[in-house]
């Protein structure tokens, strides 16, 4: 008995040691991946990453002075961005807090004192300030022989600030500034030593890109879309796949069913589309490589499909505190300048139904998002048409001169659909409109026992369409192409009674069989 158990015990001990010996050469084995397939060497070596995951503000490396004193290596330049940046950001959530928030490992000894008495004096004043800066454009002056000093000019450094006492708002600004740094390398951590406010430069621009012959893109004249030379009316579908509606539809991305729903449409009668960029699964600032190659699976079978594309960007996105201006920028920037020449693209929607988040965020600050990506949409992609989508007419025509063309909503009845269109058009003289989204559900069950039917949906759609032609033909996009198996709770709510009618909006049946009213386009 005794032998045998001393041969159980040799037995664990050997297995033990394969699994260690197993994880070593896994770890192993990690490690060449990252080092032979251009990773990010300061992942595989737990260092601090580029820039902190939640703030992503601009960054440009301007040429750098004639004598540096020493070459700077690439790698260097990350790491000194990396606690620059995560330095400037742990101050701001500082001031945020009325204390010091992670703030000691990014300031020498010295300056240190002095980042804390900005907090003490907000404190003091019973202030709360609101900052996050959006713009850097570094110019190196010196680099030491030994690579413990460094000093830089950050050029035209961009601040956004909101001044609150009390919860309530003081004051809405924006700042520009040119800032002298010097940072010291002290125990694996580049430190703020020196960091003195100067009068901006007079030059620094962000990166200009030139226009495309737009003779393959949507244009307007007018208030007529044109491609090719010729009017083009815009008849659409809101789209998601039938079984991956929402954030689904980039987790469990398909590019077969994708190709087959894009021919199904162009078959119904349709020429544009309208999709979602949902802002979380895009992964904010930090745009992931897979999430690109799967938008341009997109585009590419909608240009193989005849048909053109609306991509509506920041759904979901209900955050519009000063900290997400940057994560937004960045991700609005990654996605506009890689399809800036996209030919299947109509325009970019800039978000979705942003008057339903004046519910629950102040209305100013909603605004001030949408002023502050607006301008920066055009510089990142001057060949595509910009449009936001509201939900309700009475709220489409804010930001009416720096759209191309209007987009409402409507899920109200037939005569405030008339009354919103009116409206809409005194509003904005001769820009173009579009009803991007409008439909009605043919549920009927026993939350809604008088409720929808097909041939209910399409009386609804066959008088929408006579309003469209008689107010002069104005584009519309329908709500939606498939009926849904399910609907997630956050989308139209957890009852069964809320979401029961969101699952049967489709002119098609789950089985793909269309309802009455898909004859209606075609």
């Amino acid at each position: 008995m005794f032998k045998n158990k001393k041969r159980s015990y040799r037995i664990y001990l050997g297995i033990i040691v394969l699994l260690i010996a197993s994880l070593a050469l896994s770890g192993i084995g990690k490690a060449w991946y990252y080092f032979n397939s251009g990773a990010d060497r300061s992942r595989a070596l737990n260092l601090p990453p580029n820039i902190p995951d939640a703030h992503t503000p601009l960054i440009e490396w301007l040429p750098d002075d004639p004598n540096t004193g020493r070459a700077m290596e690439p790698f260097t330049r990350q790491q000194i961005m990396g606690d620059y940046i995560r330095g400037l950001y742990q101050w701001q959530l500082s001031y945020l807090a009325g204390k010091p928030v992670g703030l000691k490992e990014y300031f020498t000894p010295s300056s240190y004192p002095k980042a804390l008495n900005t907090i003490s004096t907000l404190e003091r004043k019973k202030l709360t300030l609101h900052q996050t800066d959006l713009e850097h454009h570094i110019q190196l002056h010196f680099y030491s022989a030994d690579g413990q000093i460094v000093s830089f000019t950050d050029k035209r450094v961009l601040h956004k600030q909101r001044l609150y006492q009390n919860n309530t708002k003081l004051f809405t600004t924006e700042s520009i500034d040119d800032f002298d740094v010097v940072m010291l390398l002290d125990d694996g951590y580049w430190r703020l030593k020196h960091f003195v406010k100067r009068t901006p430069s007079a030059t620094t621009s962000l990166k200009k890109d030139s226009l495309l012959d737009k003779s393959k893109m949507v244009s307007i004249r007018k208030n007529q879309f044109w491609l090719y030379g010729k009017a083009f009316q815009p008849k659409g579908i809101n789209y998601y796949p039938q079984q991956t509606p929402w954030s689904f539809f980039w987790t469990k991305y398909d590019s077969t069913i994708i190709k087959k729903d894009f021919r199904k449409i162009q078959q119904l009668g349709f020429n544009t589309i309208r999709i979602f960029i949902n802002f979380q699964d895009f992964e904010r600032g930090t745009v992931p490589e897979l999430r690109l190659l799967q938008l341009e699976n997109v585009l590419t079978n909608a240009e193989k499909a005849h048909l053109k594309v609306i991509v509506t960007l920041f759904d979901f996105m209900g955050d519009y505190r000063l900290l997400n201006f940057a994560p937004s920028d960045r991700q609005l920037e990654t996605i506009l300048r890689r399809f800036q020449k996209h030919p299947a693209i109509l325009a970019w929607d800039l978000k979705n139904e942003p008057d339903l988040d004046f519910k629950h965020h102040p209305t100013e600050d909603v605004k001030e998002w949408l002023a502050w990506i607006l301008p920066r949409a055009k510089q990142y992609d001057p060949n595509h048409l910009i449009t936001i989508g509201w939900a309700y007419p009475e709220n489409a025509s804010l930001f009416k001169d720096q759209v191309d063309f209007v987009s409402f909503h409507s899920y109200r009845s037939l005569n405030d659909l008339t009354a919103g269109i009116d409206l809409l058009k005194k509003q904005v003289n001769s820009k173009a409109i579009v009803l991007e989204e409008f439909g009605v559900s043919t549920y009927r069950g026993i939350w809604a026992p008088l409720g929808g039917s097909e041939e209910k949906q399409a009386t609804y759609f066959r008088e929408v369409q006579k309003i469209l032609k008689q107010k002069g033909n104005v584009p519309y996009l329908a709500w939606t192409l498939y009926d849904f198996s399910d609907v997630p709770a956050d989308i139209a709510g957890k009852y069964p009674w809320q979401r029961n009618p969101q699952r049967y909006f489709g002119i098609l049946k789950k089985d793909g069989s269309p309802k009455k009213a898909a004859l209606l386009f075609k």
